[in-house]
């Protein structure tokens, strides 16, 4: 079950925060080749601090948790399209974005009290996919 959190220095709409959610969910189940049903995404109004930002530069932080087992061309794809999409639709530059991926093994996440299982590479081609 990936975690993936944002961080943002820009101020974000109800409206505008659940397209994002959306989108985020959908172009993780893309990229990692999972559904979406699993996926948690959290997005905030802060004040990050990036030492290579001016003051008044918008920034964006990004925790991605997830499972072991993803390849590195899958989260540096997933790490683009979000940066992107975070300049597209809220003017946050390319420089000013950061993201930052955490692995865990499958137990780590506990969902409903519940521990989940390692991920296994099959899921991606099973009908009902999850991470």
């Amino acid at each position: 079950m990936p975690h993936l959190r944002f961080d943002l220095s820009v101020p974000v709409g109800d409206d505008d925060r659940a397209a994002f959610a959306a989108w985020v969910a959908e172009t993780y189940g893309d990229v990692m080749d999972t559904g979406t049903d699993h996926v948690g995404v959290v997005v905030t109004e802060t004040d990050p601090h990036l030492g290579q930002a001016d003051d008044d530069d918008p920034v964006a932080f990004v925790n991605a948790d997830i499972r072991v087992g993803r390849t590195t061309d899958q989260r540096h794809n997933l790490a683009r399209r979000l940066t992107s999409e975070l300049g597209e639709r809220f003017g946050i530059p390319e420089q000013t974005v950061y993201v930052v991926f955490t692995e865990h093994e499958g137990p780590d996440f506990v969902l409903g009290g519940d521990p989940l299982d390692s991920w296994d590479p099959d899921e991606a081609t099973a009908p009902e996919q999850s991470e």
